[in-house]
C-alpha cells in the first residue's frame, strides 16, 4: 500500500503492536470497546492508528538511529504524540476522504484492521534499514484509482502514487 512508505518486506519477528490486543472497534462512532472481534475501522482511525505504530517504533528504537542521518528529532520530532500529529498532518487524512468521495482513491476497512494486525518489526540494530514490515493486507487499504495523466489533488489517488501538485495530475 502506497500510504506506507514500505523499505523491505521481510519478517524478523512479530510486533505487539501497542493497543491493538483485544479491542473491538465501532467503526461508525470511532470508539474501541475492549472485548476483541474488530472487523473494520474509519480511515481516520487507521491513519491514527499507523501514525502510532510509526512514531512507537521509531522512538523505542532512537538510541539506534543512525548518526549519519542527523538528528532524531529533526526526522521524528521530540515526542511520540508530536511524530503522530505530524505525520497526520502530512498525510492529509481529509483530503483523502474527499479523493475517496471522488472515486479516485479506494479504502478498505477490513484491510485496514487485518493490516494493523500484521505489522511486524525488525530488531532495532536492523529497524533503521529495513523500517515496518507490512502485512500484505496493507497493500489493499488505500490504493489509488488514477492513472497517469488523471486528475489527483493527492498522491494516494494516482496508481504511481505520484500526484503533481502544481498540475494536479497523476505523473
Amino acid at each position: 500500500m502506497r500510504i506506507l512508505l514500505v523499505v523491505i518486506m521481510s519478517v524478523a519477528c512479530t510486533a505487539d503492536v501497542p493497543g491493538m490486543e483485544g479491542r473491538e472497534h465501532d467503526p461508525m462512532t470511532g470508539s474501541d470497546k475492549g472485548s476483541g472481534g474488530e472487523t473494520s475501522m474509519t480511515l481516520s482511525k487507521y491513519f491514527d492508528e499507523i501514525a502510532a505504530i510509526h512514531c512507537q517504533q521509531a522512538f523505542s528504537c532512537k538510541d539506534s538511529y543512525p548518526a549519519d542521518r542527523g538528528a532524531f528529532e529533526t526526522t521524528w520530532t521530540a515526542s511520540v504524540p508530536e511524530c503522530e500529529a505530524m505525520l497526520i498532518g502530512a498525510w492529509n487524512p481529509k483530503q483523502v476522504e474527499t479523493e475517496i468521495a471522488k472515486g479516485r482513491i479506494t479504502y478498505d476497512p477490513n484491510a485496514a484492521v487485518s493490516c494493523l494486525q500484521g505489522v511486524t518489526f525488525a530488531a532495532c540494530a536492523d529497524y533503521w534499514n529495513r523500517g515496518i514490515e507490512w502485512a500484505e493486507s496493507c497493500y489493499h487499504v488505500v490504493v489509488g484509482m488514477v492513472q497517469v495523466g488523471g486528475a489527483c489533488d493527492n498522491d494516494y489517488s494516482c496508481t504511481t502514487f505520484f500526484c503533481d501538485q502544481t498540475l494536479h495530475t497523476c505523473q
